[in-house]
């Protein structure tokens, strides 16, 4: 029976005999995907007002130009008005699949070959973004593309997109990633940061921007302004050069992301970046990798769960006098004094004993370099709290058994395929009873990465469901493991997913499941 005859009837359920705008205002509200989902499942007329007039119009992500779509956005303002996020990126990027509108296009007015014209497809792009009055994301990556090229071929389409973007007040996380501001004025000529659109946003949440033109020091102070508006801003990454990042005061700053972009690094830079976490305990995510050793007050990132960084600043971290200024050799001798010079006794002062080491409750480790027994000496780590450990190198297979053992709580594990033992003068690989062995000493494993089962088995399908059988037996917990593709490389875009079904969880099988996007 069609809708409107139910509704006169007052045959539908109460939310469905609400007017037709007020309806759509309810469903329009719903952000998330699986909410939609859920909605469109309670009956028939639910479905026809969310499928797919909502459903295609939270998240859309595009790896190519697709005129077609924006012209379509740019028409109907009454479907891009309910977009959350946009995701532009590289043809190259395989990271997560494209999602964009395809059921409501007008193949007359949307797939107009006019609409393919360069400055008709960014007017496009514009006037639909302009409609997005709910928009909180918005990325665009623009790296690796083929003669290094700019993210548009017309500086001033670049301004356009941004501007629009940079208008939109619900707007919390933006992310840059390729050569963008390659014409922007320096800091010197454009004082008050309001040419180019980037500079003018305020109130963010997360801002990522990577790409060498960021590190120019003639963009340093422009983003001082930048990040100077967004008080409440929880993750940011820049690249490592900021010459300006110590000046910076983000109080409520939980991640941080620092990445080499030029290169040509000195030393002193660790001391500026050092000031900086010094000036921000609230980190809990840290991605940095110091040139050298940075000097660090003892008490430095407290509240820090998940570390990405090398050595340099893990013996940092483990020991804070470590590299600290000595006492200097160059000191100007006092007058000598003569055999009949009398010489007080005095006591001799007690020695000033170093700060005790504070713990930290980190739960997500990845250090390059960092070996297992290394590991095991730290004494900055609470025992207890790791749950994520990726190891580049270990020596004995017995360092991996006494890491089980002190770290009881690791559910994500990441091992290389190769170790290298105290006994033999070049790597070996580990073999697939020494896997067997090691890795149900993890009793909390839920997840292992690396492709060292395969290695084991020499790549054979037969041999690798072998093992999985074997493991899922001896680790209750396990749920992922990597896979190969046909060319027998680690596999990104899918992962093996164990199944435990029944009431016991005593059928066990497997699957290949997509990856979820990063």
């Amino acid at each position: 029976m069609p809708h409107f005859l139910l509704k006169q009837r007052n045959q539908l359920p109460p939310i469905c005999q609400l007017p037709d705008e007020i309806i759509e205002e309810i469903v329009a509200e719903l952000d998330q995907h699986k909410d939609l989902v859920a909605f469109a499942l309670t009956s028939r007329i639910c479905a026809a007002l969310v499928i797919p007039h909502h459903t295609q119009y939270r998240i859309l992500r595009m790896r190519s130009t697709v005129p077609d779509v924006w012209a379509h956005l740019a028409r109907r303002a009454d479907l891009a008005r309910n977009v959350r996020e946009v995701h532009i990126s590289e043809p190259s990027n395989h990271w997560a699949l494209d999602h964009y509108p395809t059921t409501l296009l007008d193949p007359q007015l949307d797939r107009n070959f006019s609409n393919a014209e360069e400055s008709v497809r960014i007017r496009n792009i514009c006037l639909a973004l302009s409609h997005m009055h709910r928009l909180h994301t918005f990325t665009w990556s623009w790296k690796g593309v083929r003669g290094d090229q700019r993210p548009t071929s017309n500086p001033v389409h670049e301004n356009s997109i941004l501007t629009v973007v940079s208008r939109h007040p619900s707007l919390e996380q933006l992310s840059l990633n390729g050569r963008f501001a390659m014409h922007a004025l320096h800091a010197s000529i454009d004082t008050n940061s309001l040419m180019y659109p980037v500079w003018r946003l305020k109130d963010l949440r997360s801002l990522s921007l990577a790409g060498d033109t960021w590190a120019k020091l003639g963009n340093s102070k422009h983003l001082c302004h930048l990040l100077a508006k967004s008080p409440n801003l929880e993750y940011l990454e820049v690249p490592l050069e900021f010459h300006h990042l110590a000046e910076c005061k983000l109080p409520k700053l939980k991640k941080l992301k620092l990445v080499l972009q030029a290169g040509g690094l000195h030393v002193g830079i660790d001391r500026s970046r050092s000031r900086f976490l010094e000036n921000h305990p609230s980190i809990e995510e840290l991605d940095w990798s110091p040139v050298g050793i940075p000097q660090l007050a003892h008490d430095c990132l407290p509240n820090l769960k998940s570390l990405r960084s090398n050595r340099q600043l893990i013996i940092a971290l483990n020991d804070p006098d470590f590299g600290s200024n000595a006492i200097g050799l160059m000191t100007p001798p006092s007058t000598p004094l003569t055999a009949t010079t009398p010489v007080p006794i005095e006591p001799l002062p007690a020695p000033d004993l170093p700060p005790p080491t504070i713990v930290r409750r980190i739960e997500d480790l990845d250090v390059h370099s960092l070996d297992a027994q290394t590991l095991l000496d730290l004494k900055f780590l609470d025992r207890q709290a790791l749950r994520r450990l990726k190891l580049h190198t270990f020596s004995d297979l017995s360092t991996l058994r006494d890491i089980a053992a002190t770290f009881p709580k690791i559910e994500w594990l990441s091992l290389p395929s190769n170790h290298l033992p105290s006994d033999a003068p070049h790597p070996v690989q580990v073999s697939r009873d020494e896997w067997l062995d090691i890795l149900p000493r993890f009793s909390k494993l839920q997840v292992f990465r690396g492709l060292g089962l395969w290695k084991s088995v020499k790549n054979d399908r037969q041999g690798m469901h072998e093992i999985i059988m074997n493991l899922v037996e001896e680790c209750p917990h396990l749920i992922t493991l990597d896979r190969i593709n046909k060319h027998n490389e680690h596999d990104a875009t899918s992962q093996i997913a164990i199944v435990r079904e029944g009431e016991q969880g005593e059928h066990i099988r497997y699957q290949i499941i997509k990856s979820p996007p990063r």
